[in-house]
């Protein structure tokens, strides 16, 4: 079982930890062997909160929505801030403390299984990074409030394995935002702005100058960059977001492929037949006959 800080609780607050006895079947269980929760609380205002472990078995996430606060790593003192992510991995020594002013507010989830590094690994962070700003999501936050229905079941073994299932929900979800907030701090470029125009583009023509001044970047750069927030180099991109409407006109009418390939800026139809089948797997017209069984 995690070592608590053994803040008193104050009203509001929720501090729940999995028993022995639980934890010990949900690691032997097939759905959640390879991640499985040990605890989860909410401390709002945590004024005087503060932890130090010398050794640590578990994984700890928490998420700031309020106030602040700093958690030391090594000889790395990192603040927390409202919207902060702080990922402390298994075997890390740390000490954290809420601010004497304006203390945080905090939830946080004690975490396990055979593949729980994989899922921290899944967030992107650069190592030696524990603490990431990702923002005030009620997601985030609805997230953590869904593992706080395991409270007063009884230790029910199906609603710690739910819970344990959120959690693995939730992780892929924070890594779709501390990949993309980690790697935007290094390399700056407005993923919002560069996709909105290739949306606007579809039914024509977009070439790498194009994309690369309107993020203000040489191409080279610009291509360096994008593929790293992505994994698709940025033409490769826009010709998936095509396909993509393309996949969405064949499914909606009746159209020849050829009004579906002049709709989508390609002249040659058979050319954006061999395209969309590179994408797909499949040509559109057998795209089509996948809708009719």
């Amino acid at each position: 079982m995690p070592v608590s800080s053994g803040w008193p609780l104050q009203p509001g607050a929720i501090r729940f930890f999995v028993p022995l006895f639980a934890s010990v079947q949900l690691a032997r269980h097939p759905l959640t062997e390879a991640l499985y929760i040990n605890g989860m609380g909410l401390y709002p205002s945590a004024s005087g909160h503060t932890m130090s472990r010398q050794e640590h078995e578990d994984n700890l996430l928490m998420y700031c929505s309020d106030g602040r606060g700093e958690v030391h790593v090594g000889d790395s003192v990192s603040a927390v801030n409202p919207g902060d992510l702080i990922v402390l991995p298994r075997g890390i020594r740390h000490h954290y403390r809420a601010a004497d002013s304006q203390p945080w507010s905090l939830r946080w989830v004690h975490f396990a299984g055979s593949k729980a590094l994989d899922y921290i690994a899944n967030l992107g962070l650069t190592e030696g990074m524990c603490v990431v700003n990702v923002g005030l999501h009620p997601k985030i936050i609805s997230d953590f409030d869904a593992l706080f229905s395991v409270r007063e079941t009884g230790y029910n073994m199906k609603a710690l394995i739910h819970a344990s299932q959120t959690l693995k929900q939730a992780l892929t979800y924070l890594a779709l935002l501390t990949s993309g907030q980690s790697l935007q701090a290094r390399q700056p470029i407005n993923l919002e702005t560069i996709q909105t125009l290739m949306m606007a583009n579809l039914s024509g023509e977009l070439d790498l100058d194009a994309l690369a001044d309107a993020a203000h970047l040489s191409k080279f750069h610009f291509s360096k960059r994008y593929k790293a927030l992505t994994g698709y180099s940025p033409i490769q991109h826009f010709i998936h977001l095509k396909m993509e409407r393309a996949c969405y006109l064949l499914d909606i009418g009746n159209q020849p492929v050829s009004h579906v390939a002049s709709e989508l800026g390609y002249a040659d139809p058979q050319y954006f037949s061999r395209l969309f089948k590179k994408v797909t797997g499949l040509s559109p017209r057998q795209y089509r006959q996948l809708d009719k069984g």
